[in-house]
C-alpha cells in the first residue's frame, strides 16, 4: 500500500511583504513571474505557499528533485517523473500539497459557498443528485461529492472534460457502498475524505490504494 504525504497550512492574513518576497526568491524565476502576475494577494499567496509546501515536502522526504525539475505535460499539468507526483490545491484559508510515489495523485479542498442552483445538475448524475437532494445538510454533501470529483479529474489529468463522466460509485451502484472507489470516463481510482474543520470538505484520490500521512506546518516551517 502507498503512503500519500499532504502538506498542509492555514493562512488568513496578508503576510508581510518582505517575508512573502523573502519566499518567492526561493522559487524559480518562471514561478516568480506567474505568482507576481496575480491581481489579487490572496491568489498569489495561495500559489506561493503550495509552491513552498511542495519544495518542504520534496526535502522533508528526502527526495532528490527540485522545483527546477518540474515540467508542463498536458492540461497544463505540472509533472517531474513517472516515478513520482503530486498535486495542490488551496480553497479559503487552507493550502494542501499532496505527494506520492509510484502512482498519480490528485488532491482538492473547497471552502462551503452557495451555488448556482443548477451546477448538480449539470456535472453530477442522478443517483448523486438524490443523495444530496435527500440530505438534512445539502450544501455539505455536494462538497463532499464536489471534492472527491474534484480529487478525481487531477489525478486522471484531463480536467473538466471528463468531469460529466466521473460517479462516486458509493451512489452509482450500491455493491461498492462499503468501497471508495470513483470512476473517472473508463479510470477507476481510490479515494479518501479528508477530516476538515466545519465549513470544508476535502478529498484525495490515487490509482492505487493508500494510507495518509498528514503534515501540518506554519509558515515559520517553509523556511
Amino acid at each position: 500500500m502507498n503512503t500519500i504525504h499532504i502538506f498542509h497550512i492555514k493562512h488568513r492574513e496578508k503576510i508581510p511583504e518582505e517575508i512573502f518576497r523573502k519566499y518567492l526568491l526561493l522559487l524559480p524565476e518562471d514561478f516568480q513571474k506567474d505568482i507576481n502576475a496575480y491581481k489579487h494577494w490572496e491568489n498569489a499567496l495561495s500559489s506561493l505557499l503550495g509552491k513552498m509546501l511542495l519544495l518542504y515536502g520534496l526535502k522533508k522526504l528526502n527526495m532528490p528533485y527540485v522545483l527546477q525539475d518540474l515540467k508542463t505535460g498536458a492540461k497544463d499539468r505540472p509533472y517531474i517523473n513517472a516515478d513520482f507526483d503530486f498535486n495542490i490545491s488551496h480553497s479559503g484559508d487552507y493550502v494542501i500539497c499532496a505527494i506520492v510515489q509510484n502512482a498519480r495523485v490528485g488532491i482538492d479542498i473547497e471552502k462551503h459557498r452557495t451555488l448556482k442552483m443548477n451546477i448538480a445538475e449539470r456535472y453530477f448524475d442522478e443517483h448523486e443528485c438524490r443523495e444530496i437532494d435527500c440530505s438534512e445538510q445539502p450544501e455539505q454533501a455536494f462538497f463532499k461529492f464536489w471534492s472527491v470529483k474534484e480529487a478525481a479529474i487531477k489525478c486522471d489529468g484531463r480536467g473538466v472534460e471528463v468531469l460529466s463522466k466521473t460517479h462516486v460509485l458509493s451512489a452509482y451502484n450500491k455493491d461498492f457502498a462499503n468501497e471508495n472507489k470513483v470512476i473517472c470516463d473508463r479510470n477507476i481510482f481510490c479515494y479518501q475524505k479528508m477530516e476538515t474543520e466545519e465549513g470544508y470538505s476535502a478529498a484525495v484520490c490515487s490509482t492505487a490504494d493508500f494510507d495518509i500521512n498528514l503534515h501540518e506546518l506554519k509558515l515559520t516551517d517553509l523556511v
